[in-house]
C-alpha cells in the first residue's frame, strides 16, 4: 500500500498540478492539507475520474482536509467533537481497508508566546486525547500531515540559530509531539532514516529557501506498531518543490 501525505496550499491554485501527480504515482490513499476549498467546491469529480473515493473537510480560504481512496472509506470523523460551525477544519479521519488514517494539519502558531501560539498547543492537547481513543479502538494507525513541528535538530536546516523559543522546534511543541509519539505511535520516517541529511519537507517563498536548501521536516507519518512492522520506506518527493507554482510542502509517501 502507498500512502501519501501533502500540503497542497491550495486545491484550487494547485489541482492540476496535484492531480497530475497523483495519475502518475497512483498512490492507495491521500491525505491532503491546506485545502483551501469549501465542501461544496471540492472538485470531488476530478478525484472520482482517477477512481478516488474522498472525504473532506474544508472552509474557503484557509485549512482544509481530504482523504482520498482507491478503496472504499468507513467511519469518516470530521473535526473534533468540541468544534462548532466556526471552528477551523483541521482533522479528517476515516478507515480504508482496515487501517485508521487520520489527516491532520496541526495549527501555525505564528509567534512564539502569541494568541496564535497558545491556541496551537491547547489544539494539540486536544488532539492527544483524540487520539488516545482511536488509538485504543484500532490496531492499525496511521496519523499523519503538517505537523508544523521540527521534532529533531536534524529536522532543521540551522538548529544552531534556533532556541527553545524558536516556532516549529520550541521545547512546548516538541513535547506535544513526544506526548503523540508516547500514546504508542512512532515516527516512521525517523525510525528508518535515522538522523538523515537534510530530510526537509517544506520550504518557505521567502529568501530563495527552496534554492539555499533551507528547509524543515513539518509533515510526518506516525503509525502503530502494526503498521511499523508493516513499514517499507518513507520517501521524500522533494522535486516537486521545484516544479512551476508549487506547494511549499512536497508530497511524502509511506510504502507498506
Amino acid at each position: 500500500m502507498k500512502i501519501v501525505t501533502w500540503n497542497v496550499n491550495s486545491l484550487r491554485i494547485r489541482e492540476d498540478l496535484a492531480l497530475n501527480w497523483l495519475e502518475a504515482e497512483d498512490p492507495d490513499v491521500v491525505c491532503l492539507q491546506e485545502t483551501k476549498v469549501t465542501d461544496q467546491e471540492f472538485p470531488e469529480d476530478a478525484f472520482g475520474d482517477l477512481d478516488y473515493d474522498v472525504s473532506f473537510y474544508g472552509q474557503p480560504a484557509y485549512n482544509g482536509v481530504a482523504i482520498a481512496s482507491h478503496e472504499a472509506q468507513q467511519d469518516v470523523t470530521r473535526g473534533f467533537p468540541s468544534d462548532g460551525e466556526d471552528s477551523e477544519r483541521r482533522f479528517l479521519a476515516a478507515t480504508v481497508e482496515g487501517i485508521r488514517f487520520v489527516d491532520l494539519y496541526v495549527p501555525n502558531g505564528q509567534t512564539y508566546a502569541s494568541d496564535k501560539y497558545t491556541y496551537k498547543l491547547a489544539w494539540l492537547d486536544e488532539l492527544a486525547g483524540l487520539l488516545e481513543k482511536e488509538i485504543a479502538a484500532h490496531e492499525d494507525v496511521v496519523v499523519c500531515g503538517d505537523f508544523n513541528i521540527a521534532p529533531r535538530d536534524v529536522d532543521a536546516h540551522d538548529p544552531h540559530l534556533l532556541d527553545e523559543k524558536s516556532l516549529f522546534v520550541s521545547t512546548e511543541e516538541r513535547a506535544a509531539f513526544q506526548r503523540l509519539l508516547d500514546l504508542g505511535l512512532t515516527d516512521a520516517f525517523a525510525h528508518l532514516h535515522g538522523d538523515h541529511d537534510k530530510p526537509y519537507t517544506w520550504w518557505d517563498y521567502r529568501g530563495g529557501s527552496w534554492e539555499r536548501n533551507r528547509g524543515l521536516r513539518i509533515d510526518h507519518f506516525l503509525v502503530s506498531e502494526s503498521v511499523l512492522a508493516r513499514a517499507k520506506s518513507v520517501t521524500i518527493h522533494r522535486a516537486m518543490r521545484g516544479e512551476e507554482g508549487p506547494s511549499d510542502h512536497v508530497p511524502v509517501v509511506l510504502e507498506l
